[in-house]
């Protein structure tokens, strides 16, 4: 993942044996250190920061293709 790509994301814990799947969300990613494993995204004019683990990517930013 890099800045500017569009990610989806949870803010609650993820489990495998959990029967309730999250509501995910979608923003803009500002800036995700691998070293940190910790994402900061643009949600909704807030920066949100979720761990890696809860975000994924959505879509690629063109200039990054």
């Amino acid at each position: 993942m890099k800045a500017g790509d569009w990610v989806r994301f949870c803010t609650e814990q993820i489990h495998p044996r959990q029967r309730n799947l999250p509501e995910w969300k979608e923003g803009l990613l500002i800036e995700y250190h691998t070293w940190e494993k910790i994402a900061r995204i643009l949600y909704e004019g807030n920066i949100v920061s979720v761990r890696a683990e809860q975000c994924q990517l959505a879509k690629r930013a063109p200039e990054n293709i």
